[in-house]
């Protein structure tokens, strides 16, 4: 018996095979050629959409969008890779009709075209719309932290700066010390003042870059900069601090497929319940929307300017819990009745709580001092001179979202199993490197606007299959 043998390196043939001849009908590289070949490259924004009339012609940015959404199906992103697959890969060969691009053109061409890969997203959400995919019944929204290409070395903040400025200031205070105890004991060894003015002189220097520092960044209204990249922040992330962005996401929840992204700056989420509900809306085009996210966005000025947008969030309520309160078996805020009409608050006791002032967006009522004087029931409301209540001026928005969560509790678990799934996908792509290879908002951007394309693309091959795909797409 003997092993199973391929044909012979040498062997010729009459009728050589062609490269479409090996490339399966149920091919996903089938489906790429047909999606890209319907886009409108010139409406989407493309550099070099329409080829100039002279010169040495360039690549048609259709190809290389073909390209890079399958770098990012198979996890290679990386424009020396791709390069290295265009010669090797026959599924490549296949897509760009043997085409071989330099490394250079073809990271030249993502770095370019950051706002065109964005439009091709929400290009394919109105195709997916068009064919059932997405239905905007419920819209999840969440939020994860990825790595910028940055180290945490270069981080600067104001805290540091100051921290690095009082060590600068005690070694100079030392050296000068020592200085004058030897001017006052002759009877000490001689001191190198040469070599004591040239270190004052360079602790001086750094004092001062680090004074302009600090100077620079409170004209600019910054408290932390990132030298290599400025855009970056430092934030938590599941690794623990690091330099990165706050990717954020809104998820379909008939197929989980992404509706809408953004990269953004900010550490955390309690910012971006409102921008992401209505730029959600704006893409699905429907005036009412239903959204649901974690605690981590409960904002009362959101959930208010979503409500006056004819969204209905379900966030679970996240509020600071106020540590003045000085026993546990005092009264709490919910023993006190509001009246709406008279914005005024009534004590247990039968006391009335006015409105006395306004602060940080609080509203501060206090009882008269007549009434907590002569009052019975102050032992157990206050050990202050005055029992006072503080309102969030969104506090009518905080109450109707408490009610709605407490209707449809359902919703947190329906959140979590509509969007952890895609965030799994676009971390194994972008982490498979450890970061985004872009540098600044737009190159992060623009990663991920392709990361999303592809994670949406292979999202509906899986539910409709290929062949279907194709049919669509014809």
């Amino acid at each position: 018996m003997t092993y199973i043998q391929g044909e012979s390196r040498n062997q010729t043939s009459l009728f050589p095979v062609s490269i479409d001849e090996v490339i399966p009908e149920d091919h996903l590289v089938r489906v790429i050629d047909a999606y890209v070949s319907r886009l409108d490259l010139k409406v989407l924004g493309f550099d070099k959409a329409i080829p100039k009339g002279n010169g040495r012609p360039p690549y048609d940015p259709a190809d290389l969008l073909k390209l890079y959404i399958y770098g990012y199906f198979q996890r290679v992103r990386s424009s020396r890779r791709l390069e290295a697959e265009c010669q090797r890969n026959i599924e490549v060969m296949w897509l760009l009709n043997r085409l071989k691009p330099d490394f250079k053109t073809i990271a030249d061409f993502r770095k370019d075209n950051s706002t065109a890969f964005s439009a091709t997203c929400r290009a394919f959400v109105q195709f997916c719309r068009t064919v059932g995919l997405v239905k905007g019944d419920l819209i999840a929204i969440d939020g994860s932290k990825f790595k910028a290409v940055a180290s945490a070395r270069r981080h600067i903040s104001t805290k540091h700066l100051k921290r690095d400025q009082e060590k600068l200031d005690r070694r100079i205070a030392q050296y000068l010390k020592d200085l004058d105890s030897a001017d006052r004991d002759e009877n000490e060894e001689v001191v190198d003042r040469g070599a004591v003015k040239t270190v004052l002189e360079k602790l001086t220097a750094k004092r001062a870059d680090n004074v302009t520092c600090q100077t620079l960044m409170q004209e600019l209204q910054i408290t932390q900069f990132i030298s290599t990249e400025s855009d970056a922040r430092m934030m938590r992330t599941p690794q623990g601090m690091g330099v990165a962005y706050n990717v954020q996401t809104a998820v379909d929840a008939e197929n989980s497929l992404i509706v809408h992204h953004e990269v953004t700056q900010d550490s955390d989420d309690r910012k971006q319940l409102e921008p992401m509900a209505k730029a959600t809306q704006e893409v699905l085009e429907q005036p009412n929307l239903s959204v649901t996210a974690d605690a981590g966005y409960s904002n009362g000025a959101h959930f208010q300017a979503c409500e006056d947008a004819g969204i209905t969030a379900y966030v679970p309520i996240n509020r600071t819990v106020n540590s003045s309160v000085e026993e546990p078996s005092f009264f709490r805020r919910e023993d006190f009745a509001y009246d709406r009409e008279n914005d005024r608050y009534q004590c247990p006791a039968g006391h009335l709580l006015k409105l006395a002032q306004l602060n940080n967006g609080q509203r501060v009522y206090r009882a008269n001092a007549n009434d907590c004087g002569s009052c019975a029931l102050k032992k157990q409301c206050t050990k202050a001179q005055l029992r006072s209540i503080r309102r969030h001026a969104h506090e009518d928005a905080f109450e109707q979202m408490e009610q709605r969560m407490q209707t449809h509790p359902e919703m947190v678990e329906v959140r979590r199993s509509i969007v952890e799934h895609p965030f799994g996908n676009l971390k194994q792509w972008i982490y498979g490197n450890g970061r985004f290879l872009l540098r600044q908002l737009k190159g992060a951007r623009a990663e991920m606007a392709l990361a999303v394309s592809a994670y949406n693309l292979k999202r509906a091959i899986n539910v409709l299959g290929v062949r279907r795909m194709l049919e669509f797409l014809a």
